[in-house]
């Protein structure tokens, strides 16, 4: 379920675009493009939630998680 734009689901968690670990948001950055970010560049690069911000990332049941990826 999506709260008010805040939430995205997603059927497979993509990784982060600065380190690769598992994004937990795409949002735009303070540097201007969007990405897929994981909790820690979020509060570095990330301009928050909402309409034109950001997205938490929420899997979809029986979506592929980071224990799935093996790796």
């Amino acid at each position: 379920m999506q709260k008010n734009s805040t939430e995205a689901t997603v059927s497979e968690m993509p990784r982060c675009s600065f380190c690769h670990q598992m994004a937990e948001y795409d949002g735009k950055t303070n540097q201007g493009p969007w990405a897929y970010m994981c909790d820690t560049h979020f509060k570095i690069l990330g301009c928050g939630l909402g309409l034109g911000k950001g997205q938490k990332l929420v899997v979809t049941t029986g979506g592929v998680t980071p224990n799935d990826w093996g790796t």
